[in-house]
């Protein structure tokens, strides 16, 4: 009974597929950000951290196969003023 009741339910789950994400850190104005959070939603990506100052600083996550798409539309977002920095540790 156990072992078919495991099978039913192994029947049953949807699988999902994991993507790695890779880190940066972001710069903005507080205007820019529901544009930016927008940005990200279409390529897969999240804000991993935020730190709202003077400007709000982002630590952004994206799958590296959607970076190139996403740093193009980020810079005609922004007019060519905001761009992704790499995270040095």
């Amino acid at each position: 009974a156990y072992g078919g009741g495991v099978q039913q339910a192994l029947n049953i789950l949807t699988t999902t597929r994991k993507t790695s994400l890779t880190e940066y850190t972001l710069l903005c104005d507080y205007a820019q950000l529901s544009g930016i959070e927008a940005l990200l939603k279409q390529f897969n990506g999240v804000i991993a951290h935020s730190d709202f100052q003077a400007m709000v600083q982002l630590r952004v996550a994206l799958p590296q196969a959607e970076l190139a798409a996403f740093s193009a539309k980020l810079a005609d977002f922004s007019r060519g003023s905001l761009q992704l920095l790499p995270i040095e540790e």
